[in-house]
């Protein structure tokens, strides 16, 4: 299938991007101790941008080492000693015609005091984030009038390394959300009360960026379409807020939603449709000009180009989509739909980065490992030599996939009628459709690269003998758990 709109050009201020694929903003944690990019971060982002991005936007990107560290190996741009590396990245992300943004962030009350040395975290007023459950103290006018100057020096420092534009998390319940919303901005100084009031520390923030990075120096706001939390920001009020920063002369707005009091929202699980969220951007695009990116947990090329024929959006934002694969705009382009490895809403990246590690995936057993692992580290010596694997489950699949791509004759024995082993038995509840997808997608791959596929048979020793095979490779799966309850040995019950 073609995708027209999906890979037309388009514009942010004055900065042309070569399609409508924005991966966003998405914690890595791939970072240096530092905060510097390193190779690892260097090559986890070339890798999405060489897989067809036209615009990434980074991990949330730290303004303050004292408050406001969002994960143990964030990237910061809170000092000079960061130009140098950052503008590798650049580098790295430009050779494949890829724009590339900066997020700039602070945490807020949803940072824990661990990550911050211990220390009391702040916000725009004394509300606790029930999720990370300590109580912030609220920002001084003083303080709150220094911290803009950081998210400025951020920019600069940005700016300084080659970046196209930055982007400011106004969004997700941090700390600039934190003073939009009236959830958490309880201030009577000139940073609260009114609308104005607490649109105050955003506005100073963008003008200040304006005032130091020249005023065509492109500029997106993350911004909440709804809290929903009861006396969060609304629909309403997203609309209104929209409105108001493009006056400030901003170059886009990037649309999502939720506060981690709201965090399913933000991150959603399998349970949520893809598209579920669109009418927070399509109302907010029929307000303004400027450009609309927007998230909504899209899985499919064809469901990104539907959003952009109806009008919904002017880029679409696929995240986990290229965490799970990170040539998804490659692949749509070539119209090559069934061998993109879609996200199948586990949260499993989630848990890895809450845990401080380095991102990971169900579906990608290279995410995170870019700079040690992948399709050209390979060791391509099979020369044709047969290799067994016996087990058509994910491992099995997985494991013959990368033998075919190393050169070997890879047989794969599956005793069933079907690939994708238990997969397929946990395909089978409400909202778990995308695990079909997901042994669709290995099964044609498997055919691409040429591999042996033989069901429906019980690989014996005289059958794996008789391919000749040099080696075998077991990925028969584990025994399964069976709870010690009543009538569980009973004929009725099959747990095969």
């Amino acid at each position: 299938m073609s995708y027209e709109k999906l890979f037309r050009p388009g514009k942010i201020g004055n900065l042309e991007i070569k399609n409508r694929i924005v991966m966003p903003a998405m914690g890595c944690s791939l970072a240096e101790s530092t905060g510097e990019a390193g190779a690892r971060m260097i090559k986890y982002y070339a890798d999405r941008a060489r897989g067809g991005a036209g615009l990434i936007i980074t991990e949330i990107t730290r303004v303050d080492d004292e408050t406001g560290v969002g994960t143990p190996n964030q990237l910061s741009v809170t000092n000079t000693h960061m130009i140098a590396q950052l503008s590798r990245l650049v580098e790295a992300v430009h050779a494949y015609d890829t724009k590339l943004f900066v997020q700039l962030h602070h945490p807020g009350n949803q940072t824990p005091s661990r990550l911050i040395g211990g220390k009391q975290p702040v916000s725009a007023s004394d509300v606790t984030c029930k999720v990370i459950g300590e109580q912030p103290r609220a920002l001084t006018t003083e303080e709150v009038e220094a911290m803009v100057k950081k998210f400025v020096t951020g920019a600069v420092i940005a700016q300084k390394a080659g970046v196209d534009g930055v982007e400011i998390h106004a969004a997700h319940g941090y700390l600039v959300s934190q003073f939009l919303s009236p959830h958490t901005n309880k201030r009577t100084d000139k940073y609260g009360g009114s609308f104005e009031g607490r649109m105050r520390f955003v506005t100073e923030i963008i003008m200040g960026i304006k005032a130091y990075c020249g005023p065509k120096f492109p500029i997106s706001v993350r911004m909440n379409g709804s809290d929903y939390l009861p006396d969060g920001i609304t629909e309403e009020d997203g609309i209104a807020q929209a409105k108001y920063l493009e006056a400030l002369g901003i170059s886009c707005i990037n649309v999502s939603c939720g506060t981690y009091d709201s965090g399913a929202t933000i991150i959603e699980p399998n349970y949520f449709q893809e598209g579920w969220k669109i009418n927070l951007a399509s109302n907010i695009r029929k307000a303004v000009k400027i450009p609309v990116i927007a998230v909504c947990n899209v899985k499919h090329p064809a469901f990104a180009e539907l959003m952009l024929e109806e009008g919904d959006v002017d880029f679409v934002g696929i995240a986990r989509g290229h965490l799970a694969d990170p040539n998804w705009g490659r692949k749509a382009r070539a119209g090559q739909d069934v061998m993109i490895r879609k996200c199948i809403g586990c949260m499993e990246c989630f848990r890895i980065l809450n845990d401080g590690l380095p991102l990971g995936c169900t579906l990608n057993p290279v995410l995170g490992r870019e700079f040690e692992y992948g399709d050209e580290k390979l060791v391509r010596n099979g020369e044709g030599r047969p290799v067994a694997v016996i087990g058509g489950g994910p491992a099995g699949m997985e494991a013959a996939l990368t033998l075919a791509k190393r050169g070997f004759n890879a047989i794969l024995f599956e005793a069933t009628e079907k690939l994708g082993g238990t997969v397929n038995l946990a395909a089978v509840p409400p909202n778990k459709q995308m695990l079909n997808e997901f042994v669709e997608t290995m099964q044609a791959q498997l055919v691409e690269e040429g591999v042996n596929i033989r069901l429906g048979v019980n690989a014996d020793l005289e059958t794996v003998k008789a391919t000749g095979a040099e080696a075998v490779f077991m990925a028969t799966g584990g025994k399964p758990i069976l709870p010690d309850i009543p009538g569980i040995g009973s004929m009725l019950v099959s747990y095969n």
